[in-house]
């Protein structure tokens, strides 16, 4: 199967991340159940040298191959990487650590179910589990809000400006 899913029960999402993303639903045509898979999609495409690399790295120190690592966090789970021979591979500076910690008070737990990625993403976004060591609801929602800042002005905003304009410019 090409799909993998990530069962979660709630991200955690600021309000003004959240209603950008459902104003993306409203006005653009995204789909509710599959914003966040779109949101990540693209958060991949544009770091994923970042999460290759810290996958490479985290896989050398474990002492096994990059395939191997691979391998184990896609069919597998990451109690089943075997451990660290090495110390903890330093990453470097990530894409999400100038986003701060989302409070995780009740009202910014965005209810969801789950998140359908691709296998290749589904891996990126275990890499990115051992490399944060946040837990999913944070580290999802802090890389939707660095997706979000990335993309809302240059993307997303300016298609919801000229239909409100109605013109082509």
């Amino acid at each position: 199967m090409a799909i993998k899913e990530l069962r979660i029960n709630h991200v955690l999402l600021g309000d003004d991340d959240w209603d950008k993303l459902m104003q993306a639903c409203e006005e653009l045509g995204y789909n509710k159940s599959s914003i966040l898979k779109n949101a990540l999609q693209a958060y991949f495409k544009r770091y994923r040298d970042f999460y290759v690399k810290a996958g490479i790295a985290d896989a050398q120190a474990r002492g096994i191959t990059s395939s191997e690592h691979f391998l184990i966090l896609r069919d597998r789970s990451e109690e089943d990487l075997p451990t660290y021979l090495k110390s903890l591979p330093l990453f470097g500076q990530s894409p999400i650590d100038t986003i701060p910690p989302i409070p995780m008070e009740e009202r910014y737990r965005r209810k969801y179910n789950t998140i359908e990625l691709s296998r290749y993403n589904y891996v990126l976004l275990r890499v990115g589990h051992i490399v944060h060591r946040d837990s999913y609801p944070q580290m999802i929602g802090r890389m939707v809000r660095t997706h979000l800042i990335d993309n809302w002005e240059s993307a997303y905003l300016p298609q919801i400006e000229r239909d409100a304009k109605e013109d082509y410019e």
